[in-house]
């Protein structure tokens, strides 16, 4: 028998859309309205001369760095994933792993921060037969570890302008993030806790699947050394991605200083996490305007580093739908 379509697709009994699509067009007019705002302070201030100028004299070579970077950031990215996996008992190879996560990216090329590429992978390791809730749990294990290494990145970074250019922020991001995942990793040590929170939960059929996830996560055999290599790999793949913007900065001839444009490469992917646009569009460019702007970048320059680094980040998105072209068949993972 066909499912019904998830509630989130469902519309009210008036016809007007649901409160999930409701607030994808306020993130829609969020994006619209930042890249015309600063589309009007490019041709303001900097004119369409200078937008001209810098197409035209792109450096090729630096591009192709920022999208080795990206592919850094994969690999890290499915190595963490793939660690996390075999603490629950999931084995899967490195290029299954892989196929997945490229695909993930299609998938989520246009949706906020990272759902469209978590929820991707949570079903193609989770569709084998038992693995659903092993598969979910190791996702919410993965965002608190991810959280760990991007506070240390942030703390790193702090001595070497994160506060000049930031502003006192820096430390309070670094705290909070750090913070939030120590709590949350230590909660995940106390299973009866969240099953507890888990029972209140009204709906039945979210208290069941809530109530598999905790019993998976219950069951984890992640130890100091996995959790240790994860963090690291995490800290691997979020530095790649703040470099990304220092390689696209010397494509178009920004010559800030190599440390300025790697903090704020950090702040523009932190930027992205936050759901309030798609895909990050518009709060990109927008961050890379007001931060670069301190150390006298001009707006078109700036909005170039950071459409640049999100067109290169596309690059795996792409493979990933040719992938999900040229390999029709229905693959099932097998169960552990």
């Amino acid at each position: 028998m066909t499912e019904p379509p998830a509630p989130e697709y469902r519309k009210s009994v008036s016809g007007r859309p649901n409160g999930r699509r409701r607030w994808l067009w306020i993130k829609a007019l969020v994006s619209v309205g930042l890249l015309a705002w600063l589309g009007y302070r490019m041709v303001r201030r900097d004119g369409v001369e200078l937008l001209v100028e810098r197409l035209a004299s792109l450096d090729v070579g630096w591009l192709a760095v920022a999208i080795a970077l990206h592919f850094v950031a994969v690999v890290a990215g499915v190595s963490r994933w793939k660690t996390l996996l075999e603490a629950t008992g999931l084995q899967h190879g490195f290029g299954r792993l892989l196929r997945s996560f490229l695909v993930g990216r299609f998938v989520g090329a246009f949706t906020p921060s990272t759902t469209g590429l978590d929820g991707w992978r949570l079903y193609d390791v989770g569709r084998a037969p038992g693995a659903m809730a092993r598969s979910a749990a190791v996702i919410v294990v993965e965002k608190l570890v991810g959280l760990v290494g991007m506070a240390i990145v942030c703390a790193g970074l702090i001595p070497f302008g994160g506060i000049e250019l930031m502003g006192p922020t820096a430390p309070l991001a670094a705290l909070g993030m750090a913070s939030a995942a120590i709590v949350g990793l230590g909660l995940l040590r106390r299973p009866a806790w969240i099953a507890a929170v888990v029972e209140r939960v009204p709906h039945a059929k979210a208290r069941a699947i809530g109530a598999k996830v905790v019993d998976a996560l219950g069951q984890s055999r992640l130890d100091a050394r996995g959790a240790g290599t994860a963090v690291t790999l995490g800290v691997i793949s979020h530095l790649a991605l703040s470099s990304v913007f220092f390689a696209t900065a010397r494509s178009i001839g920004v010559d800030a200083s190599p440390l300025t444009l790697l903090v704020a490469g950090n702040a523009i992917t932190l930027a992205v996490l936050l759901p309030v646009s798609v895909g990050g569009v518009g709060v990109r460019e927008g961050v890379a305007v007001v931060l670069l702007a301190t150390v006298g970048v001009v707006s078109t320059d700036a909005v170039l580093v950071a459409l640049l680094g999100y067109l290169t980040g596309q690059v795996p998105a792409l493979l990933g739908g040719v992938l999900t072209l040229v390999d029709r068949r229905p693959e099932v993972p097998s169960p552990a």
